[in-house]
């Protein structure tokens, strides 16, 4: 014990000679020979003891200390386990053990956790033990993480957080864990205990921003980021998730500034360049957001939905070809479409029997999309089709409440992942599963990698195409994909015998008003479709219609207004086109659907965009009684530029149809020009649209339910 450790040694050796079974003096020896270095003769040593005196817990304890010391974790273990095998309630022993375990492999860190809650156990103010144990299970968590076992990841920190629930870095790191995982409301609670512990934890308030924003309390996470960076002004993702938030709000000058001070703390960050894309296009400048979104790819090639933003971006870009969007659809398959088929499933291929109908979407909520898909879910024959909704939706309001009153049953997947989304497909027995978003927000398309049911479509109301070899159809018709468009799909085309969209106005709907020129003495032309679409040759188009029209208004309404930097960008771009600023009008969006839908009570003409086409605003315009110009697609366009068209042919309003920008500034001087025929025209619209195939959204669900039986007739007879 002074360190006269050669003397000792002769001491030891002198006892041994004289009463060679003394268990004591060899054990002694033994670890006086590991304090000096020689581990395989203090193991040979100590051995020999233990075998004199096998009761001895002292033995294979100290043993287990030299053998950790030396490196060697497997042996340690093992002497670690003998010597409380002997001493189960000694607590320092299960703290030896568990404060050596971690040098080995990721079996003897779990055995190390352990060790330490047993120590934590038999002493609980033993907070030397819960540290290093929750400090063990945070670092065994990590690697979980970054190999995707985000469930073990969350398990081992929850542990953790159970062992030392004052440490702040540790509920941060389980809240970012289960989040992951797409628990929200757990990562909600754990960032939020975080902040008890740590109000000035900017990575919390960052993080707790993005998931108020995701969930729908868009202002409050916006303050969130805000306080995150009065904390910590150089926090990179602070100013990211501040620039998400600003986005939803439609404040997109200040998301634009707040990715620009991203990038400027960090210039290489995906997701600063994808947000201020995002920002740019909602503003309407798309050919400056393109290369951006470009850029965010090539830093993340592994960003899935940041791909998906491109390809969706593409559509608002004059001149895109169906080749090249199926050319970069491909590519995203071939990336990110990997997952292997589930077996063959066991569904009875009876080709008659009542089917089951799965629905896969984000929008079932306060959507535009949900104004086309509710009455049709309503109209379905449900003895002929059973409807199972999989709802992405983060952000759930009274219309998703109304989506799952329709269902037969309802699964709530926004926090499944595509494995386990799949695996519910598969367990629930689904028929046909339909994909309602393609590369949209909220999109699942590797559940379909999965082929987890018999039948699988995506709907050509998307207008993009998946990329995706697993579908067995995509559901359109002539007017949207016209014979020779196979070639611009990766899923074969089926073909619907009418219009593959159809319109019943909401129950809100405010009743047509009076028309709005005979009050104003001026006509007031207008568009409520998000600035992405008001591109440059939108503006020429609608430019050349207010020059044709002296004294015309143009009334654009969407919630980008409340953006000064928004409006800027409008009124310099018209101004462009000799369109002064008091020709428009500017609205930002009342509150709730009849508010909205009033608007139109404001609006003589609507002008519907050009290459990408309105879809739900334009069949609002015709239900409050508002004719809509529509430029005629050409042949080389994209199906997001035959809506317009497509719809006033199902209409019986093929006369709104104009082949080039001549016809459609002179189709608006021939309704301008004529207040007595517009009024009528106005007047009987919505009844003229409820008894067109554009309205007649009972002939769309048949035509629908004949497609699925066609589809399931012919797995059907493959099965048997």
């Amino acid at each position: 014990m002074n360190g006269r450790l050669a003397e000792a040694e002769i001491l030891y050796g002198r006892i041994l000679e004289a009463a060679p079974e003394q268990a004591d003096a060899r054990h002694l020896l033994g670890v006086l020979c590991g304090q000096t270095g020689r581990v395989e003769q203090a193991a040979a040593l100590i051995g020999e003891a233990m075998a004199l005196r096998p009761d001895a817990a002292d033995y294979p304890a100290n043993l287990a200390n030299i053998l950790d010391a030396a490196g060697q974790p497997e042996r340690a273990a093992a002497a670690h386990r003998r010597a409380l095998s002997l001493a189960p309630d000694a607590a320092e022993g299960w703290y030896r053990f568990g404060n050596a375990l971690p040098h080995g492999g990721i079996h003897l860190r779990e055995a190390a956790v352990t060790a330490l809650e047993r120590a934590v156990q038999l002493v609980p103010g033993d907070h030397r033990a819960a540290g290093r144990a929750a400090l063990l299970l945070q670092i065994m968590a990590r690697p979980h993480r970054d190999a995707g076992r985000r469930a073990e990841a969350a398990a081992l920190l929850e542990r953790s957080v159970r062992l030392l629930p004052e440490d702040a870095g540790i509920r941060f790191d389980h809240a970012a864990a289960l989040y992951a995982l797409g628990d929200r409301s757990g990562a909600m609670r754990e960032f939020r205990h975080t902040l008890a512990l740590a109000p000035g934890h900017a990575e919390a308030l960052s993080n707790l921003g993005l998931l108020l924003d995701e969930t729908g309390r868009t202002a409050d996470g916006a303050t969130a980021c805000r306080r995150a960076l009065s904390v910590q002004p150089g926090h990179v993702e602070g100013w990211v998730n501040l620039s998400a938030a600003c986005e939803t709000l439609g404040r997109y000058g200040a998301a634009a500034e707040a990715a620009r001070r991203a990038l400027a703390l960090h210039p290489g960050h995906a997701g600063a360049f994808s947000n201020l894309a995002g920002a740019l296009g909602l503003m309407g400048r798309v050919e400056e957001s393109l290369p951006l979104l470009q850029r965010a790819v090539r830093l993340d090639p592994d960003d899935r939905d940041a791909r998906s933003r491109y390809l969706c971006a593409l559509l608002y870009r004059n001149g895109q070809d169906g080749a090249g969007l199926l050319e970069e659809s491909r590519r995203w398959a071939e990336r990110f479409a990997v997952a292997e088929p589930l077996p063959r499933p066991a569904n009875e291929p009876d080709p008659d029997r009542r089917l089951r109908v799965g629905l896969v979407s984000g929008d079932f909520r306060n959507h535009a999309f949900s104004f086309y898909m509710e009455p049709l879910f309503r109209a379905f024959d449900r003895s002929l089709v059973e409807l199972f909704f999989y709802s992405t939706a983060t952000a759930p309001d009274a219309k998703t409440e109304r989506f799952r009153a329709l269902a037969d049953r309802w699964c709530d997947a926004a926090a499944l992942t595509e494995e386990e989304l799949a695996v519910r497909v598969r367990q629930d027995g689904v028929d046909i599963l339909v994909d309602l978003a393609s590369h949209t927000a909220g999109n699942r398309l590797g559940v379909f990698t999965r082929r987890p049911a018999p039948v699988q479509v995506t709907t050509a109301v998307n207008i993009v195409t998946t990329g995706i070899d697993r579908f067995d159809a995509c559901i359109t018709d002539a007017l949207l994909a016209p014979p020779g468009e196979e070639a611009h799909y990766a899923e074969p085309l089926l073909r619907l015998p009418r219009f593959s969209w159809a319109y019943q106005g909401p129950p809100e709907a405010p009743e047509v008003g009076p028309l709005p020129a005979s009050r104003n003495g001026f006509i007031t032309f207008g568009s409520f479709n998000n600035l992405s679409k008001i591109t440059e040759e939108t503006a020429a188009l609608w430019a050349g219609v207010l020059r044709a029209v002296p004294n015309s208004r143009l009334l654009l309404k969407y919630k980008a207004m409340r953006d000064p930097a928004s409006r800027a960008h409008l009124t310099a771009l018209f101004a462009c086109h000799g369109v002064t600023s008091d020709r428009l009008e500017l609205r930002r969006p009342p509150a709730g659907i009849h508010a909205n839908l009033a608007d139109y009570n404001d609006m003589d003409i609507g002008l519907d965009p050009y290459p990408y086409n309105g879809h739900t605003t334009t069949c609002e315009a015709l239900w409050m009684g508002v004719p809509v110009i529509v430029p005629a697609g050409r042949l080389q366009d994209l199906g997001i530029a035959r809506v317009g068209s497509a719809m006033m042919v199902s209409a019986g309003l093929s006369d709104l149809i104009a082949p080039d920008a001549d016809a459609y500034a002179a189709r608006a001087v021939a309704l301008a020009g004529d207040l007595d025929a517009l009024a009528t025209l106005r007047a009987g619209l919505r009844s003229r649209v409820m008894s067109s195939p554009l309205g007649d959204v009972p002939a769309l669900a048949r035509a629908y339910e004949a497609a699925f039986r066609t589809l399931w007739r012919r797995w059907c007879a493959t099965a048997r």
